[in-house]
Parts: C-alpha cells; sequence; structure tokens
C-alpha cells in the first residue's frame, strides 16, 4: 500500500503512482548554478527561493552571464517564460534591465516580433485588469461608506424617536448595545 509512506496530509488521495516530495529549499544554489541547462538551474533557483526574493536576485544575478551564452531563440523563450511567470517576483526595475539588456530577436532587427506581441497583450491585459480590480475595490468602498452613513444616520433617527417617545438616555444606550450586540452576531453567523 503505497499510503502508508504517504504524509498524512495526502492520506485517502492516493496517486496510482509513487510520488517523492521534494523541498526545493534544500537544494544548494551551487547544485542550479552548476546545472547545465541554464532554465532548469533558474527554475531551481526560483523555487528554491520561492519566499526570499533578495535571495532569488542575488542568484539571478550569477546567472546572467549564462544567458547571455545561450542561443538567442532560447534565450528568448526563456526571458518569455520569465516575463510571464516571474514578473510580479522580480519586480519591473529587473524587467527592465532584463529587456534591455536581452533584446529580442524582433528588437535586434527592427520589427515587431510575435513575442513582441505577445508581451506587449500580456502587459495590456494586466494593466486592464489591475484598472478593473481598482474600479471594483473603489466602487466597494464607497458602498461601504455610503452603508456607513445610512446606518449611522438611521441611528441618529432611531435616538431622536426614541428621546421624544419619553426613553431615557441610559435605556437608549442599553438599546443600542443589544442592537449593536444582535449585528455583530449577524455579521460572524452570515
Amino acid at each position: 500500500m503505497l499510503e502508508k509512506d504517504y504524509p498524512k496530509y495526502f492520506h485517502g488521495m492516493v496517486l496510482p503512482f509513487r510520488c517523492a516530495f521534494v523541498n526545493m529549499s534544500d537544494i544548494p544554489d551551487s547544485d542550479g548554478l552548476a546545472c547545465e541547462n541554464v532554465a532548469t538551474g533558474l527554475g531551481i533557483a526560483a523555487m528554491a527561493h520561492a519566499y526570499d526574493k533578495d535571495a532569488f536576485l542575488e542568484v539571478f544575478r550569477q546567472f546572467k552571464p549564462r544567458l547571455r551564452k545561450m542561443p538567442s531563440n532560447e534565450l528568448s523563450c526563456l526571458l518569455e517564460k520569465i516575463s510571464v511567470y516571474l514578473t510580479e517576483y522580480l519586480g519591473k526595475e529587473v524587467m527592465k534591465e532584463l529587456n534591455m539588456a536581452f533584446k529580442s530577436i524582433g528588437q535586434k532587427y527592427g520589427f515587431v516580433s510575435a513575442g513582441d506581441v505577445y508581451r506587449q497583450e500580456i502587459a495590456d491585459a494586466r494593466t486592464e485588469e489591475q484598472a478593473k480590480a481598482q474600479k471594483l475595490i473603489e466602487e466597494e468602498r464607497q458602498k461601504a461608506e455610503n452603508a456607513e452613513a445610512e446606518l449611522a444616520q438611521n441611528r441618529d433617527d432611531i435616538e431622536a424617536v426614541l428621546r421624544e417617545m419619553g426613553m431615557s438616555d441610559e435605556k437608549i444606550a442599553e438599546m443600542q448595545a443589544k442592537l449593536e450586540a444582535l449585528r455583530q452576531s449577524r455579521q460572524s453567523h452570515g
């Protein structure tokens, strides 16, 4: 039975083959840097330092001389993957540096390549998604502000009516505390 060797978390989810779980952060940077395939070595470094951007950037800098020696089509493909998968992680400055250091074939010869079009489409889509997300955030913030203002107005109106009916300030405060507790209870249960 394969399950007995799996971590408890995976019991009941046995695959029809044996799996090995590897903690990529246990792989020393020297192994990734020594890897014959630059893309594989860089991939190992990216996974090994997935939670430490500065450490990854340091290893990445050590890969740059090897990147420059790659055939242009392989380099272009690798840079495309880096652009797609690591842009947010590396940051705009590093990506700008990469784009300047390693020009695409189209940039080299003065025409727009398919890769250039693809990168621009990705950039445009990200910009559009960010704009939509920002708009939704702003709409939700405005709704929350409006609801809060309406709630405050309702409280004021209720207080005014209760005072007109002769209820004491202590009773009004007691009633408000009970209403607030009820509201909090509803929020936590639904």
